[in-house]
Parts: structure tokens; C-alpha cells; sequence
């Protein structure tokens, strides 16, 4: 049975798991939008000049991840294969954790695939984390609430 919550969970508790990789730690996960076209279709004897409103295509933003430069090349790997010409499309699992490190929302990103790379800015006057980030076509999107 669900136990319901009257305030939000935190955005700041969260892991990844990319298909075929061991879990790996992220500054900043951006889930993607999902939208419904909406397509205006008008039968040629409707008596009426108002077009009827019909589902089209489902579209999806990318999904973007975010890390601190680390010594695990994995998801480099990953955007080198396809680079280099091998379709490689990977589940991707996002989930929010509770206070406890329970899972509570399960986001499950179906054949995602690399499609941009971003590396750090690098700057001596400062000391900030270098900071890469890997953007992800994707095919699907289920969202499974737990807690």
C-alpha cells in the first residue's frame, strides 16, 4: 500500500544505471519532456467547418546527464562505439530516492542512445568541478510511482 506524502521529496537524491554499466554517480540528471502532437483533421462532408482534434506523434526531449570528470570512461566508450558507426541503444533507469534511500519515482528511458558530448570548462581562476555532460536521444519513457 502507498504512503502518501504531503510535502515533495528532494530533486537532490537520486542514482543512474545505464544498461550494461555499473551504477554511476551524477551531479545532475535532466528527465525528459514527453509531448503529444496534436494533428487537426477535418472530414470532407463534416457539416461542421471545425476541425476534430486527433493524437499524433509522441516526442521526446533528450535526456541529459551531468558529472564530475572522473577516471571512469564508460559512458565515453559508450559515444565512441556510436561514433564510430555501431547502434547501440541502452535502457537507462533514473530513480528519486526518499529519505531512508528507498526508491520512490522510477524513471525507465528506453533505447536511449549518445548523441552529444559536452567536456568541462576549464579555468585556472577558479575551483570549481570540472563538469561533463552527455546528452541521450530516447525512444520511451515509463514512469513508475512507489512511494
Amino acid at each position: 500500500m502507498a504512503i502518501f506524502k504531503n510535502s515533495p521529496y528532494g530533486g537532490f537524491n537520486f542514482n543512474v544505471v545505464v544498461e550494461g554499466s555499473e551504477p554511476t554517480a551524477f551531479s545532475t540528471v535532466v528527465v525528459p519532456t514527453v509531448e503529444i502532437d496534436v494533428v487537426e483533421y477535418r472530414d470532407g462532408n463534416d457539416r461542421t467547418s471545425q476541425p476534430r482534434q486527433v493524437v499524433g506523434l509522441t516526442k521526446y526531449t533528450n535526456l541529459v546527464l551531468k558529472r564530475g570528470v572522473a577516471s571512469s570512461p564508460a559512458l565515453w566508450e559508450w559515444f565512441e562505439q556510436v561514433r564510430q558507426g555501431t547502434l547501440d541503444r541502452r535502457g537507462i533507469i533514473v530513480t528519486l530516492l526518499n529519505e531512508e534511500q528507498q526508491p520512490v519515482v522510477v524513471w525507465t528511458l528506453r533505447r536511449c542512445l549518445p548523441i552529444k558530448y559536452v567536456g568541462p570548462t576549464l579555468s585556472a581562476a577558479e575551483s570549481d568541478v570540472a563538469i561533463e555532460e552527455m546528452e541521450l536521444a530516447v525512444e520511451g519513457l515509463d514512469i513508475e510511482q512507489i512511494g
